[in-house]
């Protein structure tokens, strides 16, 4: 990426400075985002320990908080100066695959893999070693740390099945833009059901944007853990007004559409609804939900840009203000056979399991990578045995145009864990 590609971030993050402060204008929202007292961040960090990862010159910090306790983790590594460069060389790669998937596809591989390595040794490796053995840990990114992946930072280990053992193989990712709003989303969370499922599926626009082919199997797949309790718009009827109305009566959100981030008024960022509708976060803030987990599924522009720092923090930030106890959200374009999957199987752990969903995310995505193709057929093809409590979400005889046996010859092969993230509000459900 260009300097002017940073140069468009540094603009954003002035943009947003200005649009919280006309937040903070709002009654109820006179706190939005203020930054928290140290006594805010011990009581976050009394359940999980809440992790701080910022880059500086000489040398990036880690700082692991939990309770009163503050422990110091000096990153040599993590100079601003390096991030910087590593952040521009990610995003570069990611832009060229945006631009031509095909001939792309190569270099970004390449690139993840090398800032996912990198991260290892100059932030997560460390932060793991010193939270050994907590199940679980809250991150708060700062910077452009927050645009890499963490929870995807990797190791050599040829005793696992993709000879590699990932940060998420070692505890439980949750992310938060700071201790406020952990504190905030555990009590909601605490406070709210998790009876009433939205589903807004593959809304039609009369503006070109990409089809979501399986978004509707994901949504079945949702529904199937909400019996007699699941509302579904589908296409046309995935209007803004209906779903509003959705949102007002929901617990849990699944939202297989397009978003997109407005870098110059944050606030008009939004969800691409049918036809020309949109639901923007000035819209969501004004309808004070109490939703326990919110799922941004193939969210097109929730990805690594210099659109990101916008929706990174304006979308899932702006639910958690809203209402919304937890988020769940993609950072980078995925593929739909793989993201349906990976949807199928988080529904299964969370809702059939009773995992809590962060939980459920981390073994979803180890399942998805660490499975053969032919292991992922048997799943499914015992599921469309009636052999799993889940085969309702399977019980039809084909996946848009495909049977789910060509689905799954499609899938990737052990590769990666899947970019997504969950930020939520507490680790027992």
């Amino acid at each position: 990426m260009e300097d002017s590609g940073l140069e468009e971030i540094r603009a954003a993050r002035r943009e947003l400075d200005d649009v919280i402060a006309e937040i903070r204008t709002v009654p109820g929202y006179e706190d939005f985002l203020a930054a928290p007292t140290f006594e805010d961040v011990a009581n976050a960090a009394r359940e999980q320990p809440l992790v701080y990862l910022a880059a500086a010159d000489p040398g990036g910090l880690g700082l692991v908080v939990r309770g009163d306790d503050v422990l110091h983790i000096p990153l040599p590594q993590l100079t601003a100066d390096v991030v910087r460069d590593r952040v521009e060389s990610y995003l570069q790669q990611y832009a060229a695959f945006r631009r031509d998937q095909k001939a792309g596809l190569r270099g970004w591989r390449a690139a993840l893999d090398a800032v996912a390595e990198w991260l290892w040794d100059a932030a997560v490796g460390p932060v793991i070693d010193a939270t050994h053995p907590a199940p679980a840990v809250v991150m708060v990114a700062g910077g452009l740390l927050s645009l890499l992946p963490l929870h995807a930072a990797w190791i050599d280990d040829a005793t696992a099945p993709t000879g590699r053992r990932y940060a998420l193989d070692a505890t439980t990712f949750s992310y938060v833009p700071n201790a406020r709003s952990l504190t905030a989303a555990r009590d909601l969370a605490r406070g709210s059901s998790a009876n009433r499922l939205l589903a807004v599926v593959d809304p039609p626009r009369l503006s070109p944007a990409t089809p979501l082919p399986l978004a509707s199997l994901e949504a079945r797949a949702a529904a199937a853990g909400f019996t007699g309790s699941a509302e579904l718009l589908p296409g046309p009827a995935a209007t803004a007004s209906n779903v509003e109305g959705g949102l007002r009566r929901a617990d849990v959100v699944h939202l297989a559409c397009h978003g997109f981030a407005d870098l110059a008024v944050p606030l008009e960022s939004g969800l691409l609804l049918a036809g020309e509708d949109v639901l923007r976060l000035r819209d969501i803030l004004a309808l004070s939900l109490r939703v326990r987990l919110a799922v941004l599924s193939a969210c097109e522009t929730s990805m690594p840009g210099t659109e990101l720092p916008d929706e990174v923090v304006a979308l899932p930030t702006g639910l958690l203000q809203a209402g919304v106890a937890g988020i769940v959200a993609s950072m980078w374009a995925v593929p739909d056979p793989a993201t349906a999957m990976l949807m199928t199987e988080f529904y299964r752990r969370w809702r059939w399991d009773q995992l809590p969903p962060a939980m459920a995310l981390q073994q979803s995505q180890q399942w998805l990578r660490d499975t053969t193709n032919g292991d992922k057929r048997k799943v499914y093809e015992d599921a469309l045995n009636g052999c799993r409590r889940m085969s309702a979400t399977l019980s039809w005889t084909d996946w848009h145009t495909e049977s789910p046996t060509t689905v799954m010859s499609k899938a990737s092969k052990r590769g990666r864990p899947l970019p997504i993230s969950v930020s939520d509000g507490d680790s027992v459900r």
